[in-house]
């Protein structure tokens, strides 16, 4: 109920525009970068990368400034209901799965966005 009316609120131009099925990779980065967040596995080199990423895939799937801050939110609404849920302690082993994956993730595209825009 509660995304149908915040679907609402955001207007019929947005949602005829730009579905959100086509944001779906840059919620899913949103929320990479949230656990990384609520694990304490951010770094400046991390950061990085989720940035190098969210400029990448919003260049690919023609975001708008709107619907990025849209979908980035539901991203990191995610990951705050997530954390939520694992209960006190309970997110120690999601830090070791989820968290460490997505670090790695950040870091290994930022490594590749590197190496291809030369030395």
């Amino acid at each position: 109920m509660a995304a149908l009316l915040l679907t609402a609120a955001m207007g019929p131009a947005v949602r005829a525009e730009e579905p959100v099925s086509r944001g779906a990779a840059f919620k899913q980065i949103a929320y990479m970068y949230g656990v990384v967040e609520y694990c304490s596995l951010n770094s400046a080199e991390v950061f990085d990368g989720y940035q190098r990423e969210s400029r990448f895939i919003r260049r690919r799937d023609g975001l708008t400034d709107p619907t990025a801050r849209w979908l980035r939110i539901r991203g990191l609404t995610a990951a705050d209901l997530e954390y939520g849920d694992r209960g006190l302690g309970g997110y120690r082993n999601w830090c070791r799965t989820e968290g460490l994956e997505a670090a790695k993730h950040f870091l290994a595209f930022r490594e590749k966005s590197l190496a291809s825009d030369g030395p």
